[in-house]
């Protein structure tokens, strides 16, 4: 009778404890009876456990809609649905200035580092920079080839080394000659220890067509010059394309664009203090973000400052 009894108050006890967590959560009343019918004890407890777990789902699931539903009726009152979800800490503070001055230091220091980046792409010249000690090659070059004759296919002939022609190397800046040279018994020839500059190879032999080719030494490793025979000029220009003049181009537009967004930025800035027009601050801002101020830098102040306009959106005249 002692066991019935003790299992009896326990099953008692399981009963109460349901019937609390079910008026709790609203699912049945206080006066409504509730009879719950538990045959077993290993079965009553994991009904006991498997129900906490459900209740406290319940309650998640209840305070979120609970969150959702105040949040649609302050945007049917006509308020901003960026700023009512946002946490109760941070709405208190929209109406506050100290945001607002926040947000327009933040974004007029951002436009103005990205104002000094573009200064300093437009002021400076990429030709200086190659042209200074960092860039200057000091040491000489070299010129290696090899002087063939003419194939004559019909006859199986040429393709052979000319020996002892002269190979001139001549300075274009001032037509002096840098150095000269001699070709071996199988064609070659090798002009050494000469300056990185632009020069004239010429190879000139009587019935031949005279050859000229523009180049810097040590740009080319190795020539291999046909000599056809006949009369005139055959020039070539050896010397690799330089993107130079490109490249300052692209600098001088980037440049341009990063100033153009800097000052768009600066205008937002002070757009925002007048708290005007809210719309047409974000875009002015927004299109500041392109001004580059330190990389990335001023770009992250100024989407710092746009976002506490958004928190201080209700301090703007039309809004």
């Amino acid at each position: 009778m002692s066991a019935d009894s003790e299992r009896k108050k326990r099953l008692d006890a399981l009963r109460s404890r349901v019937r609390e967590e079910l008026e709790d959560e609203g699912v049945v009343e206080v006066e409504e009876e509730l009879e719950v019918v538990i045959d077993d004890e290993d079965a009553a407890a994991s009904i006991s456990l498997s129900d906490r777990v459900a209740r406290r789902r319940r309650r998640m699931g209840r305070a979120r809609k609970e969150r959702k539903q105040a949040a649609y009726e302050a945007v049917t009152d006509g308020g901003d649905p960026s700023i009512v979800r946002l946490p109760a800490a941070l709405r208190e503070r929209a109406e506050e200035s100290w945001v607002l001055n926040l947000a327009v230091l933040l974004i007029l220091v951002g436009s103005i580092l990205g104002a000094a980046s573009g200064a300093l792409l437009l002021s400076t010249d990429p030709r200086d920079l190659i042209s200074s000690t960092l860039f200057e090659v000091t040491d000489d070059g070299s010129v290696h080839g090899l002087l063939l004759t003419q194939l004559d296919t019909e006859n199986g002939t040429g393709g052979e080394g000319l020996e002892g022609v002269q190979i001139d190397l001549i300075r274009l800046s001032d037509d002096g000659s840098e150095a000269r040279a001699e070709s071996n018994d199988q064609g070659r020839f090798t002009l050494t220890n000469v300056a990185r500059e632009p020069m004239l190879l010429r190879i000139k032999i009587d019935g031949y067509i005279t050859v000229e080719r523009t180049l810097i030494p040590g740009e080319v490793p190795d020539l291999t010059i046909t000599m056809v025979a006949g009369e005139g000029v055959d020039s070539a220009d050896l010397r690799s394309e330089s993107y130079l003049e490109a490249a300052l181009k692209l600098s001088t537009a980037i440049a341009v664009l990063t100033l153009i967004s800097a000052a768009t930025g600066i205008i937002g800035g002070f757009e925002a203090r007048k708290c005007a027009r809210y719309r047409r601050t974000q875009w002015l801002c927004g299109f500041g973000l392109f001004s580059r101020g330190g990389i990335f830098f001023g770009p992250l102040l100024i989407l710092l400052g746009m976002a506490l306009l958004m928190l201080a959106r209700p301090q703007f005249k039309d809004q």
